[in-house]
């Protein structure tokens, strides 16, 4: 294990320490005990992935900070490589100037922003909740996700990063600062896609009245903030503003890539361009029946409410969309989270799709499936089932219904 190692799992234990005595945790001593031991093995359980070099590390993720280091730093930001929007580059940039393997930076970075995800999911939860237990419980869930372990720590990906945004956005949101929430979210946007998937929960918001459309400015604005170092480099504006839509013909044909998705129940073979419209039309009838539903409700549109219709969004549209990667599920997977600890009766929601997702990383790791690969999108779609319940109950003030799971 490296010095840098060490050091830097230190640095961001002692980060969740002051996190979690901020939210005043430590008041109570058993979870003080609790919150000491677990977070450190958090660490060490990560510290032992630090040295596994996963395909995608070695094939883009080493070139490009090589790359930099090649090309004067952060003056290669002019004509960065590889297919990720600028801000993650700017990270790669950096660590081109330390005389550190990029490997450790990397995954230091995704494991600090495990913690700060963490966090988000237990600010969320405080808004359901004044259970300190709970709150940790949720805090160390998210840790000890698999799916998070091995996103960060083993395979050396960064989808910590935009979901601790997106996530934290909707705690911002759903707290009544509409601006904090928009910066929040362009930030998510910027560093990953997969926030589209996270997105349409802000018209809810608009609705329930917790920000203004006046706010909704702001989110153009941050984005662009977000790019000028790009472009103060020498990238040209346009094509920075609008890498997303130049990759939009890159993503393949192929129904399904590995995810757990309502494709994965299914062989498909020739054309499959008619099925793959007719998929895409479903996504977009699923968010205006969700939005129907919202106008609807505008009257009952609670904190749990608008939970469950985040998770319906962000795990309905990945779900019914083709061309999906094992990895898009992330933020639906710790938002679950959340739902199952602000209603233990839906402790299954998270569970399920925890199996889902984690049956693919397996396979990805793998090149080998333990089960079917329909299992996965069937997990998925009952976990989506729930949530619709979960919302229905909450719209409803049902408070005497039960899941025997």
């Amino acid at each position: 294990m490296s010095f840098f190692t060490v050091i830097s799992l230190i640095v961001i234990f002692a980060l969740a320490m002051l996190l979690l005595w901020r939210e005043g945790i430590f008041e109570d001593k058993p979870l003080l005990v609790c919150a000491l031991v677990l977070c450190a093995a958090a660490m060490v359980i990560r510290a032992n992935y630090f040295s596994i070099e996963s395909d995608d590390y070695t094939a883009f993720l080493a070139p490009w900070t090589q790359f930099f280091r090649d090309n004067g730093g952060f003056k290669a930001l002019a004509f960065f490589p590889g297919n990720y929007n600028p801000p993650y580059m700017y990270f790669l940039a950096a660590f081109s100037y330390f005389d550190i393997p990029e490997l450790y930076m990397i995954k230091a970075l995704s494991v600090l922003f495990d913690v700060l995800l963490a966090w988000s999911c237990l600010k969320l939860l405080s808004l359901y909740t004044d259970s300190k237990a709970r709150l940790l419980g949720v805090f160390l869930a998210v840790l000890y996700l698999p799916t998070v372990v091995a996103n960060g720590a083993y395979w050396a990906q960064c989808d910590s990063i935009y979901a601790f945004f997106g996530i934290y956005a909707l705690y911002l949101g759903m707290s009544g600062r509409g601006v904090g929430a928009m910066i929040s979210l362009a930030a998510c946007l910027a560093f990953k896609l997969q926030a589209v998937f996270v997105i349409p929960v802000f018209f809810i918001l608009l609705l329930a009245g917790r920000i203004k459309w006046r706010q909704l400015l702001v989110f153009p604005a941050a984005y662009v903030v977000f790019m000028l170092p790009a472009v103060i480099a020498g990238a040209p504006l346009w094509d920075t503003l609008t890498l997303y839509f130049s990759q939009a013909g890159t993503v393949g044909d192929a129904m399904n890539y590995n995810a757990p998705s309502f494709t994965s129940m299914f062989s498909w073979s020739g054309d499959t361009s008619g099925s793959a419209r007719s998929l895409i039309i479903a996504a977009f009838l699923l968010v205006a029946a969700v939005y129907a539903a919202a106008i609807l409700l505008r009257k009952r549109l609670g904190d749990r409410v608008i939970l469950g219709f985040a998770l319906i969004l962000a795990m309905g549209i990945p779900y019914l969309l083709p061309h999906m990667h094992d990895r898009y599920f992330f933020i639906p997977g710790v938002l679950a989270l959340v739902l199952a600890a602000s209603d233990l009766r839906f402790a299954p929601v998270p569970v399920f799709a925890e199996l889902a997702s984690l049956h693919c990383y397996y396979a990805y790791f793998t090149r080998y499936y333990l089960v079917q690969p329909r299992y996965g999108g069937e997990l998925m779609l009952a976990s989506l089932l729930l949530c619709i319940a979960y919302t229905a109950v909450y719209a409803r003030k049902l408070r005497n219904f039960e899941i025997n799971p």
